[in-house]
């Protein structure tokens, strides 16, 4: 029985110090990650078909300078995340997942760079108050290259629903 408690207290140590790290995660008001997002060109964005209440959607195909086609989807709800799906073999990539309790909020693509940004908010469930995450994706190499917690005050506006 006392093998079994400290099991557990190890368990929510571990966890409890986790949490307390991300949440101290240094939230950034500049740098090159906020300067591509804000320079990006929009994904158009939709209500959801089927999805109550309301939410922003995304439901696009583009294609690389390398000719690479490219699908993207995700929406703004709980367990949402960013997907990629590569057209000419179908794997399927995730692109951005700040997880639980921040959702994506705005997807934004630089063409000139085969680019994809997206910007995650939200409150996590366990730790802190709001944050605003932004991703960097090369859809040419197929990995994500930036993520960092950022001001949302030094953000562009977010893309309107079509």
């Amino acid at each position: 029985m006392t093998f079994r408690m400290r099991d557990i207290a190890i368990v929510c140590s571990t966890l409890l110090i986790l949490g307390m790290l991300s949440a101290c995660t240094r939230t950034i008001r500049s740098g090159a990650i906020i300067d591509g997002y804000n320079g990006a060109e929009c994904v158009p964005v939709h209500f959801g078909p089927g999805i109550s209440p309301p939410t922003r959607a995304w439901d696009y195909s583009t294609a690389t300078h390398r000719g690479i086609k490219v699908h993207i989807s995700g929406a703004e709800m709980p367990g949402g995340r960013i997907d990629l799906r590569y057209l000419a073999d179908g794997r399927d990539i995730v692109a951005a997942d700040a997880g639980d309790y921040i959702y994506p909020a705005d997807v934004r693509l630089d063409q000139s760079r085969d680019k994809l940004f997206s910007k995650a908010s939200g409150i996590p469930a366990a730790f802190g108050g709001p944050q605003t995450w932004l991703f960097e994706f090369d859809l040419n190499s197929r990995q994500q290259i930036g993520r960092a917690r950022v001001d949302p005050t030094v953000l562009t506006k977010e893309c309107q629903v079509e």
